[in-house]
């Protein structure tokens, strides 16, 4: 898949609160995954109608009433890892330190809003991103897009188009990845210190250093990257 980085940054726009830039996003996320994520594509065509057809307060009212009133639906990835649990605290700080090093800025929303991980995802080189993509990512906004499915939104097609791109880029997360994400849960620990496969930045914030011997190490058995289109 081309144009990555493009991709996980309007990606990133579409799941913000609306403004005057989240058409242009949409219509840019089309012409990119035409041809190379048809279906992808396709979801995005179905939201870009909605945005064609409704006015700003509308998109707003839709965007509020899907995002931040239903807690199945939230967008922070801390909170579908972990909850309210201790964890949670250590993965917000984690991903500010990963802001930081990237030199991404802060809204308003927590550094675990989906728009800021997929920022930083955008930003990383892409052995950092597959391993950080499958290991906290992935298991994440599976879990939004089930609370999404059933629910008649336009940003349900958002999500659905994001899953079915991850998945293109980096496989298929699988039952052995969500079960490997509930066993850190249990632990408390930061999931970019737990997984191998997602020692992103170790050394310093939240988690200490890798070398610590109450980082409990989980091995994930992934699938094998599916190959770009």
């Amino acid at each position: 898949m081309s144009h990555v980085p493009k991709v996980f940054d309007a990606f990133a726009r579409l799941l913000s609160y609306p403004d005057q830039h989240t058409a242009q996003a949409a219509e840019l996320l089309y012409i990119i995954l035409q041809g190379e994520i048809q279906e992808a594509a396709d979801e995005i065509a179905t939201f870009g109608n909605f945005l064609e057809q409704s006015g700003d307060w509308e998109v707003e009212e839709v965007f509020t009433s899907t995002f931040d009133v239903n807690p199945t639906c939230a967008l922070e990835v801390g909170w579908h890892l972990f909850g309210e649990e201790y964890a949670r605290g250590l993965f917000l700080v984690r991903m500010r330190e990963e802001m930081r090093k990237y030199g991404l800025v802060e809204s308003t929303e927590l550094p675990d809003h989906l728009s800021h991980v997929l920022a930083i995802v955008a930003s990383m080189p892409d052995d950092q991103a597959a391993k950080f993509v499958t290991a906290c990512v992935q298991p994440a906004i599976e879990k939004m897009n089930e609370g999404l499915a059933a629910k008649e939104t336009p940003y349900r097609h958002v999500m659905a188009a994001l899953v079915k791109v991850v998945a293109r880029k980096w496989g298929v997360c699988t039952s052995h990845d969500q079960q490997a994400v509930l066993a850190s849960r249990k632990t408390g620990v930061d999931p970019l210190h737990a997984f191998p496969v997602a020692e992103v930045g170790c050394g310093g914030g939240c988690g200490g250093s890798c070398s610590e011997p109450a980082v409990v190490s989980l091995e994930l058995d992934l699938p094998a990257h599916a190959p770009d289109a």
